[in-house]
């Protein structure tokens, strides 16, 4: 069935980006609809911004063409990243798959942990971004040690998964909600602080993490998306410090790989 999705959210990476992985996957049709920052201020500003069109009045925003009853399909609208992706991992899942629904309940809460994990680290880091000098010293040691705890986690957290699941995925398998959530954030952890690269390689104290990251980024659609569309080079933020720019020149000036932060 063609579920007719459309991906409305601003033209930034941040709570989007793992949505946007999936889709491009996939290889279903989609349409991101981009809205510039100062239209939704302007859309704010004369009561716009409703709950049918914006439920909870944010973005991300999913429109579907769903089939709820045996009647024709409706348009469905829904909002928040992690019930987005919820609903693309079993409208996604091809014929032949085990459905998530259907592993033990021990293995779906740790990977629904996985999930909300790195959307919650990614919503907490950027929540500090309002400053000029949020990635500077002293508040770059606070960020790493929420990025740490982050990872050490997720490495913890992958480990055990691997026992029931395989958490790297193959060419052949499909993304879920946890490996683009975690891929997403391990993205935004390798622009802040490029010294992590040497831990998330196979030597490395999170070569789960790692691995899983590199995984994502080289499937072919992905890859070939990300090029074309300069992803790389989109803010991660709505804030003006939360530009990919401005995270490379704080990188560049602060993050010392011979120095433990």
């Amino acid at each position: 069935m063609d579920h007719d999705l459309r991906l409305v959210y601003f033209p930034l990476r941040g709570r989007g980006e793992p949505i946007l992985l999936l889709l491009v996957d996939s290889g279903v049709p989609f349409v991101l609809e981009e809205i510039p920052l100062d239209t939704w201020k302007q859309w704010k500003k004369t009561r716009q911004i409703t709950n049918d069109k914006f439920p909870y009045s944010a973005l991300p925003v999913m429109h579907a063409s769903h089939r709820v009853t045996a009647n024709e399909p409706k348009t469905f609208v829904f909002a928040e990243t992690s019930a987005i992706l919820t609903y693309l991992d079993e409208i996604l899942d091809p014929a032949g798959t085990t459905p998530e629904r259907e592993l033990p309940l021990d293995v779906r809460v740790r990977i629904q942990m996985v999930k909300e994990a790195s959307l919650f680290a990614v919503v907490r880091i950027f929540g500090m971004s309002r400053s000029s000098k949020w990635l500077a010293p002293p508040q770059r040691t606070t960020i790493w040690g929420i990025v740490n705890r982050y990872l050490r986690d997720t490495e913890n957290a992958l480990s055990e998964l691997e026992k029931s699941i395989r958490v790297v995925p193959l060419q052949t398998d499909r993304l879920t909600g946890m490996t683009a959530a975690a891929a997403t954030t391990i993205s935004l952890v390798t622009q802040m602080f490029p010294s992590t690269r040497r831990m998330l390689g196979n030597d490395g104290e999170y070569k789960r993490c790692g691995n899983l990251w590199t995984a994502v980024l080289e499937r072919p659609r992905i890859a070939a998306y990300w090029e074309k569309n300069q992803i790389e080079a989109k803010p991660w933020s709505i804030t003006e410090y939360g530009t990919a720019e401005w995270i490379a020149k704080a990188a560049a000036s602060f993050d010392h790989p011979q120095q433990k932060l």
